[in-house]
């Protein structure tokens, strides 16, 4: 062999190599420690893989899916429906974790961790969209029940309510964070208009009833009154949560956790929430 061609080759391999491993290093750098060790044991193959939303595009994700075999409820948990929101995605791996080990007792649990993947990899709460058109159309939660030929949040939330109708869904759970804090936001009419720790749920009687059966068990453990969960009734128009009433008539929460509290704070709230949720459906 030609040695001017084999040293070209060799380093060629070279930087190839070291191209795989800067891509490996920095795959999942959005996440904390404890979320990059979940990540790759799950994005892997394996068992609980259902299947992708936006399948072989930029916006594949990965949905992951638990089943007792036994009748029950057939939950959807969400994260990362907006990428700067990181307790929402990070609760959604430790679920993920936790449901491979312990199992469920009865139903089926779907979940999403990063739901607007691109967002989350640049930790953005939308993606960009052409110039001419509306930004919310980049926003996965203003883009319900969504549009199979329109733009890409609109095509995963027709896919995602597609998952919800093909898999008899009958409980939904977005995850996502706030920048105030419910309790402390008034308006000048004495309204609040901050989410922060707050569980926003479709006007039904199961979801009231989940509501309430949350805040009685989490927040005698929560010192601060301000930090403590209120109930807000009536996701916003084109949420998922939205959809999940309007649509589905079905319940749904957006739950949302304060982003001035530490993260891992963040992050129990919600798997707490999930799992309180998950045990009075008798799932857990």
């Amino acid at each position: 062999m030609n040695i001017k061609y084999f040293k070209k080759l060799v380093l060629i391999t070279i930087v190839f190599c070291l191209l795989i491993l800067v891509s490996v290093q920095s795959s999942a750098q959005y996440l904390t420690t404890a979320g990059q060790v979940i990540h790759e044991k799950f994005w892997a193959p394996n068992s609980y893989l259902f299947g992708h939303l936006m399948e072989k595009t930029i916006y594949q994700t990965p949905i992951f899916h638990f089943d007792s075999k036994q009748k029950g409820p057939v939950v959807l948990i969400i994260g990362g429906t907006h990428g700067n929101e990181a307790a929402g995605f990070e609760a959604v791996h430790r679920l993920l974790e936790q449901f491979s080990k312990n199992g469920i007792k009865q139903g089926e649990i779907f979940l999403i961790p990063e739901a607007n993947k691109l967002a989350v990899d640049n930790n953005k709460r939308r993606i960009p969209v052409p110039a001419d058109v509306d930004i919310e159309k980049g926003n996965l939660n203003r883009c319900y029940p969504g549009d199979l030929k329109g733009l890409p949040m609109e095509k995963e939330a027709y896919e995602i309510a597609g998952l919800i109708k093909n898999n008899n869904i009958n409980l939904v759970l977005d995850l996502h964070e706030s920048r105030k804090l419910h309790m402390e936001t008034v308006k000048p009419d004495g309204s609040y208009s901050g989410l922060g720790q707050t569980l926003i749920f479709t006007p039904d009687e199961d979801a009231a009833w989940l509501g309430m059966i949350v805040l009685d068990q989490l927040n005698g453990s929560i010192d601060s009154e301000q930090n403590q969960f209120s109930m807000v009734e009536r996701p916003i128009k084109n949420s998922t949560a939205w959809m999940a009433g309007e649509i589905f008539g079905i319940p749904g929460f957006t739950v949302e956790t304060y982003r001035g509290l530490p993260l891992a704070d963040r992050i129990r709230y919600h798997v707490q929430i999930v799992n309180i949720i998950l045990k009075e459906k008798g799932m857990i």
